[in-house]
């Protein structure tokens, strides 16, 4: 009986929770050419132009310090693998970003849309690859909505292409979690140790996971993804790699496809009766 209702529950719980929103809405508490921090007076996220996400704070908590955009295409010329992830601009990153990024706030929301053309020199002379529209909408009861929209405008090899969210471990030490997958549920406690890899078990088809902390519920809907894997990415986090559909390993991208990764977070905030 419990696997039947596990879903609608959670569904449940973000409505419920948006529904009990504060009357604050979200504003742009930095601004600058280069990023904008949003947020509420109880959590905010910091966007950089190039997209990348950061310094996801709950109060005086860093709950996800990292989400951003890994990829590694091939440079058919030399047979290369180029490391292009998203927020790098020292070995090159995801080709020129746009100038500046502009937060719109829009009702109590705040929405900041990116798009650009994705390239690398060292590949097919420098021409755009993709393009890439990214939307990131947040919430005052703190939760934020990515969309990721990939138009492929070329073909070429992508040895790996993954939207990485890294949650930092220590503020989900102790918490029960539960992982739905449709065809069955796992479940368990984090641990927030060293050498400790509570998730290792959590992947394929994932739809939801949850974690049940003092604080408040961390959620994560995969709304349009692929292949999603938790691993602990190094001693101070938990790492969500959520693949690029139609971007599995060794992968050829061709013009004209499109991919689309559609993810929603609620940060663990407390809420109000």
């Amino acid at each position: 009986m419990f696997r039947l209702w596990i879903v609608p529950v959670l569904a449940f719980a973000l409505a419920a929770t948006v529904a009990d929103a504060k009357a604050e809405g979200v504003r742009v508490l930095e601004d600058g050419d280069g990023s904008a921090v949003v947020g509420t007076d109880e959590f905010s996220l910091r966007i950089d132009r190039t997209g990348a996400i950061g310094r996801v704070m709950v109060g005086d908590t860093e709950q996800i310090w990292l989400i951003g955009l890994y990829t590694s295409p091939v440079s058919f010329e030399t047979g290369e693998t180029i490391r292009a992830v998203q927020g790098e601009t020292s070995r090159g990153g995801l080709g020129p970003p746009p100038e500046k990024l502009e937060a719109q706030p829009r009702g109590d929301a705040c929405t900041a849309v990116i798009s650009r053309d994705c390239v690398r020199e060292e590949i097919a002379d420098g021409e755009p690859l993709y393009h890439l529209t990214q939307t990131v909408t947040v919430h005052p009861t703190g939760h934020i909505h990515l969309r990721y929209e990939f138009d492929w405008l070329r073909f070429f090899q992508m040895r790996h292409a993954s939207l990485v969210i890294a949650a930092r471990a220590a503020p989900l030490h102790g918490c029960p979690w539960w992982a739905d997958f449709t065809s069955h549920l796992l479940h368990g406690t984090i641990s927030a140790d060293p050498g400790a890899d509570s998730l290792a078990d959590v992947k394929g088809d994932l739809r939801t996971f949850l974690a049940q902390c003092p604080g408040g519920e961390l959620h994560l809907w995969f709304n349009d993804a692929g292949q999603v894997g938790v691993q602990r990415w190094n001693p101070d986090d938990y790492a969500f790699f959520i693949r690029v559909p139609k971007m599995g390993y060794r992968t050829e991208a061709y013009s004209g496809a499109r991919s689309v990764i559609d993810v929603d977070i609620k940060l663990p905030l407390g809420r109000e009766d």
